[in-house]
């Protein structure tokens, strides 16, 4: 019996267009993770003034690649705000829970958040200033930061309606508490007067005082010294 002489190809797997598509969107979200890290270390060095050709250095990219990535400056400092708002509230999540007492949440949470800002204090005053200066509205900062105003919205919530007190529409005060320990965190950054364990001390009576007087209004009086985990249970 005759043989085909000619050499057969072994044939490869063919890869389907939703696999192509879903290796890009990865390769995608990496390049633009690294960028965006890349930026905060810009920011660090060169403060929130800084300029795309301090980001390219800091990155060692070309500049065409970072716009293949990101529109233009306005889009790429819109996803280092929302990264920024990530690393508040992976610095703050630990400290929104039922355990210790009332006082102890309080500041503990201003300890990790003062921490962190002392940590980058030209990351924090880069969000600060750049929601402003490229024309973005103060609704538009606060949406950055809803994810931690829901969490310690939602906390007060609790605490207040398991001791039979009036929990709903928190979130306006919470809003306005992390609104106003913003302000007085940056006043901090610029003009120090007062060393960092003397500003937590100053932010904690503030917002207990805050948190203190809405819940009398709610019905409850709330004890500094008591465990939240046995009123909760």
């Amino acid at each position: 019996m005759a043989t085909d002489p000619t050499p057969r190809r072994t044939r490869l797997p063919e890869l389907k267009g939703d696999a192509r598509t879903d290796r890009w969107r990865e390769h995608r979200a990496a390049v633009r993770a690294d960028l965006i890290e890349a930026t905060l270390r810009a920011i660090d060095e060169y403060g929130p003034d800084l300029s795309i050709d301090d980001i390219i250095s800091t990155a060692e990219v070309p500049r065409p690649k970072l716009y293949r990535f990101f529109q233009d400056k306005d889009e790429l400092f819109g996803a280092v705000s929302e990264r920024v708002q990530d690393m508040i509230l992976e610095r703050l999540a630990p400290h929104l829970v039922l355990s210790g007492t009332a006082l102890d949440a309080v500041g503990s949470t201003l300890r990790a958040y003062v921490d962190l800002v002392a940590e980058r204090p030209n990351v924090f005053r880069f969000i600060v200033t750049s929601q402003f200066s490229s024309g973005r509205s103060s609704t538009h900062l606060l949406e950055r930061g809803r994810a931690l105003s829901d969490a310690a919205a939602g906390l007060v919530s609790v605490i207040l309606r398991v001791r039979g007190g009036n929990g709903e529409n928190v979130e306006y005060v919470v809003d306005a508490i992390l609104g106003a320990v913003a302000l007085g965190v940056l006043r901090w950054l610029n003009t120090p007067t007062i060393d960092k364990d003397a500003l937590v001390e100053e932010l904690t009576v503030f917002v207990w005082g805050a948190l203190a007087a809405s819940a009398k209004s709610r019905g409850v009086l709330l004890d500094p010294d008591e465990e939240l985990s046995e009123a909760s249970d």
